[in-house]
């Protein structure tokens, strides 16, 4: 006869791989120096369980081992400025990471930050070492004699930032002494122009760019410059200047920053932001705060508002006169606003540009 009774079959349960079991073994590879596949778990364990501080510093640590400093960083920002500000140890690495990419102003200040949370935490001493190392690295900076293209530089740079805040009679005055004393400069001319040009002189404006364009020597940034205020003047010449434009290959960075503005003024904030993230890995590039409130104001316009908000905590962070500017935005797109008015990308406080 047939035994029709049935064995009971064992049941099999689920072994659920929460995100601390991959934590650990990540830890385990990265002890063990195996460092790819440290970040292949400790990737899984964020991934499970992407609010968890502790997984995104490590994470972090890992990346850097492997050179990925960008992503290291911005990892370390989002623990900072999005969940645990007082993890003290995030701005140590943070500090590490960006005193070996040459920024040493904010290393230091992520350093100081570190030890008024942790005055003797484990890394303590190697903060104060570093920071040792990193002052005598600006003193002999500080030494030097500026050479005649460093000046010609400066000069550019302090043109720039007045027009980028919208102090436009005040760039106008240093742009006239700068000219006196250099008057073939002609990328000078090409921000005179701009200069005019916000401030309503549009045929003056028209006329420097014009006689710019016309010159050989005329420089990259009259060639952006022109391409603005063409258009804006509705002159279709704008529109050969920027087909130039979109194959250029800056030759220095910062010819590749005045890109990454122009176009946002031209209305291609996709290509703005495509230089923007250029510039951003780029460790040579000396990254004002007024370069992460014009990056995140291109992250925005283009529907990357997480990032853009991980951008203005950072201008919050290291320039606390504008922090009030910074914090308006950061409420304006978690109030589900799309996109930024185009004003909106001048470095300024909110009640002097318009914003409400």
């Amino acid at each position: 006869m047939r035994n029709i009774n049935k064995q009971k079959t064992g049941q099999v349960l689920p072994f659920l791989q929460d995100g601390a079991y991959y934590y650990k073994k990540g830890i385990e590879a990265y002890q063990n120096r195996n460092t790819s596949q440290a970040l292949q778990y400790i990737r899984r364990a964020v991934r499970i369980e992407p609010e968890e501080p502790v997984f995104l510093c490590q994470l972090a640590i890992v990346l850097a081992e492997k050179g990925q400093f960008e992503e290291a960083n911005e990892s370390l920002e989002k623990v900072i400025y999005e969940m645990d500000e007082n993890m003290a140890e995030c701005y140590f690495f943070l500090a590490n990471n960006l005193a070996h990419a040459g920024e040493f102003e904010t290393a230091v200040k992520h350093l100081n930050t570190y030890l008024k949370l942790d005055p003797k935490g484990d890394f303590a001493e190697d903060a104060l070492t570093l920071l040792e190392m990193l002052d005598d690295e600006e003193e002999d900076l500080e030494d030097g004699e500026e050479t005649e293209e460093q000046l010609a530089q400066s000069r550019l740079e302090r043109a720039a930032d007045l027009l980028d805040r919208g102090r436009y009679d005040e760039a106008q005055c240093e742009l006239t002494t700068s000219l006196s004393e250099e008057p073939t400069h002609w990328e000078l001319y090409a921000y005179m122009a701009e200069t005019l040009h916000y401030q309503g002189e549009q045929a003056e404006a028209l006329k420097i760019v014009t006689d710019l364009l016309e010159k050989e020597e005329a420089g990259f940034l009259a060639r952006c410059n022109a391409a603005l205020i063409l258009k804006e003047a509705g002159d279709e010449r704008w529109e050969t200047v920027a087909r130039g434009l979109r194959i250029a290959l800056p030759v220095n960075d910062w010819h590749g920053y005045h890109l990454a503005k122009t176009w946002f003024r031209l209305d291609d904030p996709e290509l703005s932001y495509e230089w923007f993230q250029r510039l951003n890995q780029r460790h040579t590039f000396v990254k004002r705060p007024r370069f992460y409130h014009q990056m995140a104001m291109a992250a925005w316009m283009n529907g990357e508002k997480v990032k853009a908000r991980q951008l203005f905590r950072r201008v919050g962070q290291f320039d606390q006169q504008m922090k009030q500017a910074a914090d308006w935005c950061v409420e304006k797109i978690e109030d589900g606003i799309d996109k930024p008015e185009k004003g909106w990308f001048l470095y300024t406080h909110p009640d002097t540009d318009g914003r409400s």
